[in-house]
């Protein structure tokens, strides 16, 4: 009986290989990142290659797929595995993307657009940012923010400011976030202001938040700016910062 030889699949087999390898780069390159090994932005760098790894074994595993069906060439497993950590991989990347055409592309938000409390140029502060202060929102960066955010509202509370720089100590503090300014409510204006960095929680990246506390009359506002210092584009990151900051403080109103 005449036997023929099996024809392997090439295309699955690279297609897993890349999309192993493509994996791979992703989880080093947070978990170098997170660890302090590498810094944020070559930690990203990691991730993007891996994402393109994974974009070229996702097309070799669709080749594969037709290769398969027309030659009766082994290899559906491999092209299988290929495909399923392909898309594993591609899956935060595509829904970042998604997120960057549904959200403005802005990165420093505030909620008092009229007049943005501005960073601390404190020795320590900027030492702390290394020298960087966020600029000025322009009127566009105002404008997106007004049309995209507008829950975003000044927080007021009906304390004396002392209570309401207390609180928001308290509430940075509870968040684990690194106070590198702080300036308690004093003088003829009465205004106090802390400056802070958060850290995100995936690749480490430091952004910036500067916190006004105001007198007002039987009250206290208090307005907040975040801004982060690499790309254009926050994915909403800053206003969700915001957002968190005053969920901790109202919390700590209630208690």
């Amino acid at each position: 009986m005449r036997t023929y030889p099996v024809r392997t699949s090439i295309l699955a087999l690279w297609g897993r290989r890349l999309a192993m390898f493509g994996l791979a780069a992703a989880v080093a390159g947070v978990v170098l990142a997170r660890l302090g090994r590498i810094a944020p932005v070559q930690g990203l760098i990691l991730i993007g290659a891996g994402a393109a790894l994974s974009a070229l074994a996702l097309g070799l595993a669709l080749a594969a797929y037709r290769e398969i069906w027309r030659t009766g060439a082994v290899g559906l497993r491999r092209a299988n595995v290929a495909a399923l950590l392909a898309l594993l991989n591609l899956a935060v990347p595509a829904w970042q993307i998604v997120r960057a055409y549904s959200l403005p592309a802005i990165n420093d938000v505030s909620t008092d657009l009229k007049e943005p409390p501005a960073f601390s140029r404190a020795r320590s502060a900027l030492e702390a940012r290394a020298g960087h202060v966020p600029p000025e929102p322009s009127e566009e960066t105002r404008q997106l923010q007004e049309q995209a955010y507008s829950d975003l509202e000044p927080l007021t509370l009906e304390l004396n400011p002392e209570e309401a720089y207390g609180l928001v100590i308290e509430a940075l503090n509870g968040l684990k976030w690194t106070i590198v300014d702080r300036s308690p409510p004093s003088g003829r204006t009465g205004i106090g202001r802390v400056d802070a960095i958060q850290r995100t929680p995936i690749l480490r990246f430091s952004d910036d938040v500067t916190i006004r506390i105001r007198p007002l009359a039987n009250v206290t506002r208090i307005d907040i700016r975040s801004a982060s210092r690499i790309g254009r584009h926050d994915l909403g990151a800053n206003a969700a910062r915001i957002r968190t900051l005053i969920v901790a403080i109202q919390a700590l109103t209630s208690n």
